[in-house]
């Protein structure tokens, strides 16, 4: 292994650095191809990367290197040159497929963490090398990938290994996460095919499940296909092992297809609601599954969003009000966290506004609902929790994590929901108010917390919280008995004043605090 690994170190090393100038002696044409079919074999080495062999992934940069030399000259010269080695490119397709095939079941099992790691690392610089190679052989190359799946896939006679199938689809994954193959007339019989694949492995699954989400964009614009794939995806939701695969996807086809699914939606919100109850996702990828839903919501008239709302967040809200009657500790300090995580990740995407800007007179035609009605959602539910929320705050107000969970919800809800936010403005100001006099030793990760929101309704609801803040200060002896009428106008108009910079109104928030607490030019200042 040692003799091959150093003879192809050299093959490469020359191939790399000289490659330009040996394009350029024609005469010796044939000698470079010699050495090009040289390194072509150590690409395609014998044996599984990283455990039986390790050339293979020396010679990957050499073919960047190739390419770009080849692109590189004028187009005459480069009209000979892809003659050549077009066809050479399209060998070094199968070598790269077969290389990023998985080892049988039995001998993937034996592999340690390091080398499965290696492994994934491995196919992931394969992707990134297909992915530059299809800007040299553009369409063909789906077509020829195409081509050969469905061959697979069709004969009955030949029996076929999971591997292969699996190998097929992560080029195509490979090329249209980056790329954009709305244009190509291969990718509907490809989403036919995907039906048909017997899927017994988990590996499968999971390259079925990405090659699914990187289609998202394409399932968009043509969405009578999404009857063939979404069920699969929601299949695959019930399978722990394929947590991160399913969810992502499922959240890609939301955001990009969502006006399409009505249809699907209470589905979808059935089984969503289903296996967040089953709690088989970890913390993120549930995160992940509320923003999917979020997208989806966002496309139903307000009257289902509020039905479907009720469903899914009840349940969670009985379980707040449990948690906030309980006494503080770890245990309910995580489920707290994980409730207001779930709530704020929902209403980071839950947008019904983008329905009215897109349905707008002047808007080129696009998929949308009729304009809402109404109050938004989002903040029906916030007014509906809102009391239970200053509960949790008020047990939990020492605690960093719990009180930066709930000040996401309303951050990220303001982005959301821009001036629709109105209704809210005057009770989120005054718990606001009540956070900054009731934590007279809060630390500045709690000040930064207390910053952000404050920047985040000053940059979006404005004219509201300049009337509070101007209310909310005129009361004497608040925040502070310890700061003048002075101080206080000073830092309502430096605050109002930043719309831009977060972390100037963090400083701002910060020395006032300071001032408040009588620490200000103190040795205890910088502490915070």
């Amino acid at each position: 292994m040692e003799t091959s690994h150093g003879i192809c170190r050299i093959a490469v090393s020359l191939g790399e650095n000289h490659s330009r100038s040996l394009l350029e002696q024609v005469e010796h044409w044939q000698s470079f191809l010699a050495l090009v079919n040289m390194i072509m074999f150590c690409t395609g080495i014998p044996g599984h990367y990283p455990v039986n062999e390790t050339t293979s992934s020396l010679t990957l940069t050499f073919w960047y290197t190739l390419q770009d030399d080849i692109m590189s000259f004028e187009a005459e010269k480069q009209t000979v040159y892809l003659q050549v080695y077009r066809p050479v490119y399209f060998q070094l397709v199968d070598v790269l497929l077969h290389k990023a095939q998985f080892p049988t079941d039995e001998e993937y099992a034996s592999w340690t963490s390091d080398e499965k790691e290696q492994f994934r690392i491995y196919r992931v610089d394969i992707s990134d090398t297909l992915m530059y190679v299809y800007e040299m052989l553009g369409a063909e190359l789906l077509s020829n990938l195409y081509d050969k799946l469905g061959r697979l896939l069709t004969n009955a006679e030949q029996p076929t290994s999971w591997q292969h199938t699996e190998a097929l689809l992560y080029g195509f994954q490979s090329i249209a996460e980056t790329i954009d193959v709305n244009y190509s007339d291969v990718i509907p019989g490809l989403i036919g095919l995907i039906p048909r694949i017997n899927i017994n492995n988990v590996q499968l699954a999971d390259t079925v499940m990405f090659t699914i989400g990187a289609l998202a964009e394409w399932l968009a614009d043509h969405p009578v296909m999404l009857s063939s794939v979404l069920p699969l995806v929601l299949q695959a939701l019930g399978n722990p092992d394929l947590s991160v695969s399913s969810v992502s996807t499922l959240k890609k086809i939301c955001r990009e297809c969502k006006y399409d699914l009505p249809p699907y939606a209470t589905n979808i919100v059935a089984v969503s609601q289903e296996v967040l109850i089953k709690q088989i996702h970890k913390t993120s990828q549930c995160m992940w599954l509320m923003q999917a839903l979020g997208f989806l919501l966002s496309a139903l008239p307000v009257e289902d969003i509020l039905r479907n709302l009720h469903s899914l967040i009840t349940p969670y809200i009985q379980q707040l009000e449990k948690l906030a009657d309980e006494t503080p500790n770890p245990s309910n300090k995580l489920a707290i966290i994980h409730i207001l995580g779930l709530l704020s990740n929902l209403f980071t995407t839950l947008d019904i506004t983008k329905q009215e800007e897109e349905s707008g007179d002047s808007a080129p035609p696009i998929k949308s609902t009729p304009p809402q009605t109404g109050p938004n959602p989002v903040v029906v539910v916030l007014q509906q929790v809102f009391a239970l929320i200053q509960t949790v705050l008020s047990k939990w107000l020492n605690d960093s994590q719990v009180v930066e969970a709930v000040c996401a919800i309303f951050e990220k809800s303001v982005k959301t929901l821009l001036h629709d936010f109105a209704p809210m403005v005057s009770q989120l100001s005054e718990m606001l108010g009540q956070m900054y006099s009731t934590i007279p030793q809060s630390s500045r990760s709690l000040m930064d917390q207390f910053a952000e929101v404050l920047f985040c309704m000053n940059k979006h609801c404005f004219g509201l919280l300049t009337v509070w803040l101007k209310e909310a200060l005129q009361s004497p002896g608040f925040p502070s008995s310890r700061v003048s009428n002075e101080q206080k106008d000073t830092f309502s108009q430096q605050v109002l004043r930043e719309r831009v910079n977060k972390r100037r109104v963090k400083d701002i928030v910060k020395e006032f605090t300071l001032v408040c607490r009588g620490l200000h030019g103190t040795e205890y200042a910088a502490e915070y």
